[in-house]
């Protein structure tokens, strides 16, 4: 690293020791300036060292002590005819550079007003520090080097201003910039945990279809075998057999679901059934003793994702069925297919006097199915016939997003 970095590196760590090493080094370097070419050395450096003085405070109190370097500048020069130049000549660029880093907008713009009217007195008053080594001089000779004194002093404070103000902006662009990146970073954690609740929940309605619908199998297939137990003991045991089964799958199935959590593989975070498995999903409600009527027409043109929705749409209502409509005397179940939709209808006319109203909102299964059907543009209804209160409709269409040969 070279060594102006280093040097830089450590003066921003150490502001108040690099501040005090710069102000001492500048103020002797105007001392010795002020007594090889002033007339009264001891008085020149004893008000050198009073305008000096609260330099020491300028990464403190900037506005303040350019104020006071300024009035004391002036008043040495108007009460001991002793003008501080080489003391200035750093000092003031100094102050307005870091009055332009610091300081606010208000003072920034006072401390450049006052600064520029006092270039504007020393530059009048050069008969009293300038002249004196020269005897009298005529009125142009006083008025041509007051211009001349008034603009090279006026350029030392706007060019010391405006580099202060480039540094703040440079430096207020960069905290913009890592602030953002701060909340950048924020954002990213906040998405993260964003999408992990995403997957717990599409993970927590792919459990509940998977528990519900095996468990409202089992349960009606146990409540079943107890019943015929005691009259048909192989039907009972035929039963406890479709329990296993049903069991079985339910387990298996949650085993893929949870494989989703314990890898990334592509190959394997595919536990969801499709539209080929309705049949078998059919077959084990009819096991359970439901009598279902199921057809479907036409080619599927869905993407998997979409024949995983339409999925649970099915096993979701066969699964209320068996748990709300259990006396139901007749389950149909229509799937049919069109190049730009399919469209699933479930019917049944189990719903009893005594069952309690469901409201098509109702119900966590219900509402997860309306979300993934809409993810997928389509629409989904749940709730009585129109005409008949003792029927239930489901139905949902799910809009097709994989291209035809026709179009």
């Amino acid at each position: 690293m070279a060594l102006h970095v280093r040097f830089a590196r450590w003066a921003e760590n150490h502001p108040h020791i690099s501040n005090a090493l710069l102000m001492g080094g500048g103020i002797i370097f105007s001392l010795v300036f002020l007594t090889a070419g002033a007339m009264d050395a001891g008085k020149s450096i004893w008000c050198a060292a009073v305008v000096a003085l609260p330099l020491f405070f300028r990464r403190a109190a900037p506005t303040a002590t350019a104020f006071a370097v300024g009035a004391l500048a002036l008043l040495v020069l108007a009460v001991f005819n002793v003008a501080a130049i080489g003391l200035c000549m750093w000092a003031v660029p100094c102050l307005m550079y870091t009055v332009a880093v610091r300081a606010s907008k208000k003072k920034r713009r006072a401390v450049l007003i006052a600064a520029l009217l006092g270039c504007l007195v020393f530059a009048l008053l050069c008969r009293r520090w300038f002249f004196v080594f020269y005897g009298d001089a005529s009125i142009l000779e006083w008025v041509m080097a007051s211009l001349m004194f008034f603009v090279v002093s006026a350029l030392f404070v706007v060019v010391a201003f405006l580099a202060g103000d480039l540094a703040r902006n440079r430096w207020r662009r960069r905290e913009q910039l890592e602030d953002r990146a701060r909340r950048l970073e924020v954002e990213r954690e906040q998405e993260v945990r964003i999408a992990a609740q995403d997957e717990r929940t599409r993970i927590a309605r792919e459990m509940h279809d998977v528990v519900a619908h095996s468990l409202s199998v089992v349960i009606a297939q146990a409540d079943g075998a107890r019943y015929a137990a005691a009259s048909n003991p192989d039907v009972a045991a035929q039963t406890l057999e479709t329990i296993a089964e049903t069991a079985r799958g339910s387990l298996t199935e949650m085993r893929k679901l949870l494989g989703v959590l314990r890898t990334d593989d592509e190959t394997e975070t595919k536990p969801v059934p499709q539209l080929g498995d309705i049949p078998e999903l059919v077959n084990s409600v009819k096991s359970a003793g439901l009598p279902v009527q199921f057809s479907e027409t036409g080619t599927p043109t869905l993407s998997t994702g979409a024949q995983l929705s339409l999925y649970r749409v099915v096993q979701e209502g066969l699964t209320n069925v068996l748990k709300h409509a259990w006396q139901a005397s007749s389950v149909r179940v229509t799937i049919e297919h069109r190049p730009d939709f399919s469209w699933v209808e479930m019917v049944n006319d189990g719903a009893g006097e005594d069952d309690s109203p469901r409201a098509p909102g109702g119900g966590h299964g219900l509402q997860g199915l309306r979300e993934r059907v809409a993810l997928y543009g389509g629409d989904m209804t749940a709730g009585p016939h129109a005409t008949r209160s003792d029927v239930f409709v489901v139905q949902a269409t799910i809009p097709s997003d994989i291209p035809t040969e026709d179009a």
